[in-house]
């Protein structure tokens, strides 16, 4: 038991320090980006009426007129404290601004995942079970049409039938759950619908596809030759076998989840990272880019050691190395 304990850790250390290289070249380049784009935080801040002198003061309070490395040393020493500055506007500390925005982008994220596996996975065991069958060709054709809708079509047309045609519920704005729980759900469904259209379909396809090669293995030939319920055979002896291939899908779709609720976010006037990220870039609020790619880079690390981890949790004869 504990030499499969430090084989984990060994392998969780070993990922972590691959992506510190990844970490170091996207925040860096968050810093020296900035140099690049048009217009500065200090004319954001001023104003167009505002001066050269006083541009060029305000940048120099901030640190904006030192190179871009002395920049990001500054900002790594920084964060190795635990301090990762202030917004440029509101002055709020912006670890603070990270966890409340963050918090609302992972709530989506997780409904939406978990929406689309409770839709997914029954769907594709069930077409699985009936493949060439009408039932498994009337869900292919489905799965195939919501996989051509995109992220930015699915929120016009969701928001367009569930809040001005029917007027169940809200087309924008956010209550945190704490403060109104049926609220929050009202507020979060359209966006968990939005993401969660082409994240099932993506899901299904997958699933419905490694679940069909299982069922040819000769163990459930075997399990099939004994008289054994369809059902019986599909959660028995088919879930777990086909569970490392959707677990890579895991793994992949938070890649679209996170790229999703730029989209979403900014729709539905949601207050998550994605809408935070892209109000930070117009005004050329630096800190607080680079603490949400800071962020972003963490996750994918994180979620990654998991993927990997988790297969060999689900198969022994899988080692994380």
């Amino acid at each position: 038991m504990r030499s499969a304990g430090s084989t984990y850790l060994r392998a969780a250390g070993t990922r972590l320090l691959a992506g510190i290289p990844v970490f170091v070249l996207v925040t860096f380049a968050a810093t020296a980006l900035s140099d690049l784009m048009p217009g500065s935080a200090a004319q954001t801040i001023l104003g167009e009426n505002a001066t050269l002198e006083q541009i060029a003061a305000l940048n120099a309070e901030y640190g904006y007129d030192r190179p871009a490395v002395i920049r990001y040393l500054d900002w790594l020493g920084g964060l190795a404290r635990g301090d990762l500055g202030y917004t440029l506007f509101s002055r709020q500390p912006v670890a603070e601004l990270l966890v409340n925005r963050a918090a609302v982008t992972f709530e989506i994220a997780l409904l939406a995942m978990l929406v689309s596996l409770l839709l997914a996975i029954p769907l594709a065991m069930v077409s699985a079970a009936r493949a060439g069958g009408l039932v498994d060709s009337t869900l292919s054709a489905v799965t195939s049409f919501l996989l051509s809708i995109p992220t930015f079509v699915s929120v016009v047309v969701l928001s367009y039938v569930f809040s001005i045609v029917l007027r169940w519920l809200p087309a924008t704005g956010w209550v945190s759950p704490f403060v109104d729980p049926l609220g929050n759900l009202m507020f979060v469904a359209l966006p968990v619908l939005s993401l969660s259209v082409h994240q099932s379909a993506y899901f299904f396809r997958v699933a419905r596809s490694q679940f069909a090669a299982t069922l040819q293995e000769d163990f459930v030939l075997v399990a099939r030759a004994k008289g054994l319920s369809t059902s019986y055979i599909m959660l028995r002896h088919a879930l777990r076998p086909s569970l490392p291939q959707v677990l890579t899908v895991l793994g992949l779709s938070m890649t679209f989840l996170l790229g999703g609720s730029f989209i979403v976010e900014s729709y539905f006037a949601v207050p998550g990272i994605g809408w935070t990220v892209l109000n930070a870039v117009k005004n050329h609020d630096l800190p607080v880019v680079q603490a949400i790619l800071s962020l972003t880079v963490v996750i994918f690390v994180v979620v990654f050691i998991l993927v990997d981890l988790g297969y060999a949790l689900i198969d022994p004869r899988v080692q994380a190395t």
